[in-house]
């Protein structure tokens, strides 16, 4: 499969990724005051590893690190859509 050289998009996105990351490391303890943090820690860590497999995917093994990258993005949303949900709930 012809691999083509990736866009300065996807070098944002991990560099929002990593950001974002490094900001919830700076504040910890005002994360882990929200309810349910952990949901919105492993989301975080999902971003981070999507954007990391979206630029390796044209450096090295483009279908494995294509499919880590679309499972770290599932996986992602899964975290994020049951922080939501479950929000409302463990706010009690």
């Amino acid at each position: 499969m012809l691999v083509t050289p990736f866009d300065a998009r996807e070098i944002t996105v991990l560099i929002s990724a990593v950001f974002v990351m490094a900001c919830s490391l700076r504040f910890r303890r005002d994360l882990m005051r929200i309810p349910n943090w952990r949901m919105l820690n492993g989301a975080m860590i999902c971003l981070v590893i999507g954007g990391l497999s979206t630029v390796l995917e044209h450096l090295l093994s483009y279908e494995l690190f294509n499919l880590v990258e679309h499972f770290a993005y599932f996986l992602q949303s899964l975290a994020l859509a049951s922080w939501a949900l479950g929000l409302p709930r463990n706010a009690r």
